[in-house]
């Protein structure tokens, strides 16, 4: 079975293995969403029973007195009842419950009025009301209304505990919404069908107050006496079971109001705690997350108050708009806003696109009154003071066209003012987003030193931001190691705020940013539950580094280290430009990175090979870089290579009759011809030590087929015989000189070697180690005075071991020369000594076998 990824994304359903504590709390959030549900359902089923039922054209609770929901229509709302007016009698029979009129109701036909004593507005009062039938239209948008923001605010807590399941902020955040919920779902029952949850109602109205003082206590940061004395979040439980039990108590007598009355206090209680606690945040705390967060609550505030807090008035009071009351059904729906907001603030951490929403609604909300006060003026004043007096009759006409001119001459204008105070009203910082990203690409492309560009780019992001500190860290894969750069305060000089550190390759934050490939901030790895496991070397990595924002260098989905970004000098948090800036800041880095490692190991290869093999073979080795290179440097592996030994003899004495600038000279072309000789048939000069080289067939381009190790030994073979050819054509010129003959020793032997580099970084030689080395030494080393009969008068003796004889054919002339002891090596190797191309060479006698 695979093992599970601790970095997953949490599950709340995932019981096994938990502590208790965490499944008790898992249990009561079941429990109380379920019962939230099911409560709802009911209420839910009673209320579609009303669908075609007579009722009196109001609605009224169990005290008779009338509720603020209705339609305008409605018979009871024209004819002006309003809450709290209170019913008295109906038909000259006194009613106290709303079963007496329902009783009442269902003996009249529908249409018929009945006659109503009412108690409105401290006098008595005589109403006729015709009743009505509750169609599904009513049910619609009184019930479907209720019900769904009811279900609304249910999945908004759900959802925000599900991300963030078992902490203190979703629990009082899920205990805001399920109170909410509850309220909704449970009001038309209180209005209307008077199911029985009336007293559920009571209690969710106590603890919906409660419930937004222990949020307040825990958001947008917790209360430092909450960590001290957790158990002070009881409080505000205690408090509303206080308030709640002299309404349970006293309900429906006349004593109840004056202690419903108190839950309404404390409901506004709860409502200005929320806002007190992010006003707090948001003018004195130093978490730039907290005044983020506090300015999301308080937006979400400011939108959803206004309206319902109005209405709520009205409803209270018992005003109306041009004598027909003010309804409440929809006032909750604005309300949604105001946990949605906390919602949004509590699970999303990198809170970047605030600031743009919050612009766009204050813009649209500002020209939106522009265009409705100007409508409004000239449907009064100029039309009234203006238009009517000079064009009479013809102002109707002569209005659509002023209006149309004044939206497109006026209105676009205005709009651009409007947008430009909206700005400065969110202390937008001023930098050209083209213009920056421009000069980070010209300091890419100008500079070539890696260092250089590192410190133009970020000392770039860091001034057009107003940053304390930026930083790049640049991973090297291959040698697990990384480079660290940056600019921080306090700066005294240039060189003096540019400083270097050598993090570890394996940094929990640089681990975690390589498997996630996109922005992480301090605040996702201290508050989302998929970094608990790492949460606190994460968080000591990004206070090391001194970030608050660490963006991944990614090319082609490769990760190559890490953009640390510090924090505002401002105090404010990254607005969603900000952010887009630093995302294209280090993608662009980061090809930039790439393309200097790709030059670096472009001129590692050059550097080892470019002299010593053929520019279509180097071309090769780069196209096929990432299986060759490890680290920056060729990596070492075990392949089949022909390895062949040459030494001169006779050259100390031609050395002792040559002046040394002239013996210089004439090695330097000799060595030149060698190296010409080896490159035109596929080897590589691996070194070269006094008047002896050392050459390599089979490398560096690994071989994987037994035709390419063969095709390497006669590569090798032939060279062989063609530096005979070379030697024949120096000893000509030798002899014109008048100084003696040469003869070359070649020593060939096939078999495995490792190949590698060796040397620092700074002088690195590419080079095949092993006993098949040893061997093609030994082989050209043998018995130095060694030159068969069977040569005559060949300048080049050619030994080759058995293993490179069994890839040659039958193309070349081989005698053997027998089972020799080479030095240093334990076990007999049978040599045989390599006399031309078949066809090119006379038949001689056999070789004898020299002493061993």
């Amino acid at each position: 079975m695979a093992s599970e990824d601790p970095m997953a994304p949490p599950m709340v359903h995932r019981l096994r293995k938990l502590p208790p504590d965490i499944l008790l709390s898992r249990a009561c959030f079941v429990l109380l969403v379920a019962t939230v549900l099911l409560v709802g359902a009911i209420c839910l089923l009673k209320a579609a029973d009303w669908i075609n039922r007579p009722f009196p054209g109001f609605l009224i609770n169990q005290r008779m007195v009338i509720n603020g929901m209705g339609r305008y229509h409605w018979t009871g709302t024209t004819a002006g009842l309003k809450h709290p007016d209170k019913i008295l009698t109906a038909n000259g029979q006194p009613v106290v419950t709303s079963h007496d009129l329902e009783r009442i109701i269902l003996a009249t036909p529908v249409g018929q009025p009945i006659r109503y004593t009412v108690e409105q507005d401290g006098r008595v009062v005589t109403l006729d009301i015709p009743t009505m039938r509750f169609n599904v239209a009513d049910f619609v948008v009184l019930v479907g209304t209720l019900f769904l923001t009811g279900l609304i605010y249910l999945a908004i807590g759900v959802i925000v505990f599900v991300l963030k399941p078992d902490t203190r902020v979703s629990w009082s955040h899920l205990l805001l919404c399920l109170c909410l919920s509850a309220f909704n779902l449970t009001a038309f029952d209180v209005a209307a069908t008077h199911a029985g949850f009336v007293r559920w109602y009571f209690s969710v109205t106590a603890f919906l107050p409660a419930a937004g003082v222990h949020l307040s206590m825990l958001f947008p940061e917790p209360w430092k006496i909450v960590d001290r004395r957790p158990w002070v979040q009881l409080l505000p439980y205690g408090l509303a079971a206080v308030l709640l039990i002299p309404v349970e108590a006293f309900y429906p007598g006349p004593v109840f109001i004056a202690a419903y009355n108190l839950l309404y206090v404390y409901l506004i209680v709860g409502a200005l705690a929320i806002l007190g606690s992010s006003l707090v945040s948001y003018l004195w705390e130093s978490s730039v997350i907290a005044k983020q967060r506090s300015k999301v609550v308080l937006f979400g505030a400011a939108v959803a108050f206004p309206l319902p807090a109005l209405g709520e008035l009205a409803f209270y009071r018992g005003w109306t708009f041009q004598g027909i009351p003010i309804q409440a059904n929809f006032l909750a729906i604005p309300i949604l806003m105001f946990p949605a907001a906390i919602a949004y603030a509590i699970a999303k951490h990198n809170l970047f696109d605030v600031d743009v929403y919050i612009k766009r609604t204050v813009g649209y909300g500002t020209m939106t009154a522009v265009v409705a006060l100007t409508y409004f003026a000239l449907q009064t004043l100029v039309n009234a003071l203006v238009l009517q007096p000079v064009f009479g009759a013809q102002s109707e006409s002569i209005y659509p066209i002023i209006f149309a001119l004044l939206v497109v001459f006026f209105f676009n204008p205005v709009n651009r003012r409007v947008q430009e105070g909206v700005e400065k009203l969110f202390f937008r910082k001023p930098y050209d987003y083209k213009t920056t990203i421009a000069s980070i690409g010209d300091a890419l492309t100008s500079l070539v030193d890696l260092d250089a560009m590192l410190i133009k780019v970020i000392s770039i992001i860091r001034a057009q931001l107003f940053l304390d500190r930026v930083g790049v860290v640049v991973l090297d894969p291959g040698t697990q190691t990384c480079q660290y750069v940056y600019f921080g305060d306090p700066v005294e000089s240039a060189s003096r705020s540019v400083q270097r550190a050598s993090p570890r390759h394996d940094d929990p934050l640089l681990s975690v940013l390589g498997r996630e490939k996109r922005l992480i901030t301090k605040y996702d790895i201290a508050e989302d539950p998929r970094f608990e496991p790492v949460r606190e070397s994460c968080g000591r990595s990004f206070a090391e580094f001194g970030a608050s924002v660490a963006v991944p260098l990614l090319y082609q989905e490769s990760f190559a280290g890490m953009l640390a970004v510090g924090y505002k000098k401002s105090g404010h948090f990254y607005s969603r430009d900000d952010i887009d800036l630093l995302k294209t800041a280090s993608t662009m880095t980061a090809t930039a990175i790439e393309q200097a490692h790709e030059k670096e190991q472009r001129g590692t290869l050059m550097q080892l090979f470019s002299k010593h093999v053929a520019p279509e073979v180097a071309e090769v080795l780069w196209q096929q870089r990432e299986q060759f290179l490890d680290g920056g440097r060729p990596r070492s592996q075990k392949q089949i290579v022909t390895v062949m030994f040459t030494d001169l003899q006779g050259f100390t004495s031609v050395s002792e009759q040559l002046d040394p600038q002239v013996l210089m000279d004439w090695l330097n072309t000799y060595m030149d011809g060698i190296a010409r000789t080896v490159m035109d048939h596929g080897g590589v000069v691996d070194d070269y030590f006094g008047d002896g080289v050392k050459v390599n067939f089979g490398v560096p381009v690994p071989r994987t087929s037994e035709e390419e190790i063969r095709q390497d030994a006669l590569h090798a073979v032939r060279c062989a015989l063609a530096l005979e050819r070379e030697m024949a054509r120096i000893n000509e010129n030798m002899k014109a000189r008048g100084l003696p003959n040469l003869r070359m020793r070649v020593g060939i032997y096939t078999g495995p070697v490792v190949a590698g580099t060796l040397g620092s970084a700074e002088r690195m030689k590419y080079t095949t180690l092993g006993d098949t080395v040893n061997t093609a030494a030994r082989l050209e080393s043998y018995d130095k005075d060694l030159f068969l009969p069977h040569f005559g008068n060949s300048p080049c003796r050619i030994l080759i071991g058995e293993s490179t004889l069994l890839h040659l054919g039958d193309r070349f002339e081989t005698q053997k020369v027998g089972e020799l002891t080479l030095k240093g090596k334990e076990t007999r190797v049978t040599v045989h000594c390599v006399l031309g191309q078949r066809g090119e060479v006379e038949s001689s006698p056999e070789v004898p076998a020299p002493q061993v």
